[in-house]
């Protein structure tokens, strides 16, 4: 499996893990909010707690890193 592949995947599987997580969340706390606000709100909310993907040019060729807001360590895939 190719390497962006690989971190398309991560990313893909984190931010649907955080966008039903952030929706059940506010669907608990509001119970009569209307269901275009609801996917609205959880979507902003879920692109910013998401993981960034960045490219990265080095000597030894191309690196895919994952910055997520939660951590200050970067996740380099190779």
């Amino acid at each position: 499996m190719k390497t962006s592949t690989k971190a398309s995947l991560y990313v893909f599987l984190i931010f649907g893990v955080t966008y039903l997580i952030v929706r059940f969340g506010i669907q608990m706390l509001f119970k009569d909010i209307n269901i275009y606000l609801l996917t609205a709100i959880s979507a902003i909310i879920t692109v910013i707690l998401s993981p960034q993907r960045r490219i990265v040019k080095t000597r030894s060729g191309d690196e895919i890193q994952l910055k997520w807001l939660f951590s200050k360590k970067v996740i380099t895939l190779k």
